[in-house]
């Protein structure tokens, strides 16, 4: 039987492709909806993010409804003692976001791990990036999309929790002097806080494109990131000297929080410049093994 082809009924296409410029964010909100649809991670994950958050705010609430003594003399000796004591609230409630910031940075790295770290592996496990590339996306929306899943989930664990007590000490602060007065160190939580979701954002995304199945990225990412923490610490202590710590993020990250904020890093005693080096280095080599990867699957590799 010989085959036939019934051209009448191919038609050429002669309409307008719509386009869609914010197509890097429908991709991470796919990746956020799937993250959604498992309950028992995100409870694990977050529940204790959430308890800490809900401490810190009612320690905050408690420290701005907490009375003034009675102060007798003039008018003006009393705004001053006033003042003077408002401002110590303010510094105290400031400490306590920060403390929060601080314990919440390991929640993040769990977080961006298990939602991490399979985004990229396991697309390649199913081939689902000839799917992707055969829609006119690039590898630069690809890549964007994926890093936004990331950054959602990370700031959900540590950007939404100072977000969240910065605006109980707003509110519970008398005529608003926690916003008034330290504005600027909201932004620079908010700040530290993206810039740490983003490291290591990149991180399990470059991990997770090297890598054939989620457990493997899985392993590699806390691998990598306890590697490098005990090995700075046991080699800081064998060869004492501080430069070896310049091997952790964590480390460098306290010092870019202790050059943010105004405190003192006795451990760490080299400038704020050596640190953002290494981090620097991690981001560049992070962005190369990506857009290694990305190449490969692009073109169905």
């Amino acid at each position: 039987m010989k085959a036939a082809t019934h051209t009448e009924v191919y038609r050429p296409f002669r309409g307008e492709l719509r386009n869609y410029p914010l197509r890097a964010l429908t991709l991470a909100w796919s990746g956020v909806r799937i993250g959604f649809r498992k309950k028992l991670p995100a409870l694990i994950l977050f529940v204790i993010p959430a308890i800490s958050t809900i401490i810190t705010c009612f320690m905050v609430q408690l420290a701005f409804e907490a009375k003034n003594p009675d102060v007798g003399g003039e008018l003006g000796m009393q705004k001053q003692i006033l003042g003077t004591l408002l401002s110590e609230q303010l510094g105290a409630v400031e400490v306590q976001v920060l403390q929060l910031l601080t314990s919440m940075q390991l929640f993040v790295v769990l977080a961006v791990g298990w939602y991490g770290s399979g985004l990229i592996a396991e697309d390649k496990k199913l081939r689902a990036n000839l799917l992707y590339f055969a829609r006119p996306i690039t590898r630069w929306t690809y890549f964007l999309g994926k890093l936004g899943t990331v950054m959602f989930w990370g700031m959900c664990a540590v950007g939404l929790p100072v977000l969240m007590v910065c605006s109980v000490a707003s509110f519970s602060s008398p005529d608003w002097a926690f916003l008034k007065d330290r504005w600027h160190v909201i932004l620079k939580l908010e700040a530290y806080a993206l810039l740490w979701v983003f490291v290591h954002g990149l991180l399990v995304l470059a991990i997770s494109s090297i890598c054939e199945r989620r457990n493997q990225a899985l392993a590699g990412l806390f691998g990598f990131y306890i590697l490098t923490t005990v090995g700075s610490r046991a080699m800081s202590r064998i060869f004492d000297g501080a430069a070896w710590k310049l091997i952790s993020i964590p480390e460098n990250f306290q010092r870019i929080s202790d050059s943010m904020f105004g405190l003192q890093s006795g451990d760490r005693p080299w400038g704020l410049e050596a640190s953002l080096w290494p981090l620097g280095i991690l981001v560049l080599v992070c962005a190369v093994v990506l857009q290694g990867q990305t190449r490969k699957m692009e073109i169905g590799r």
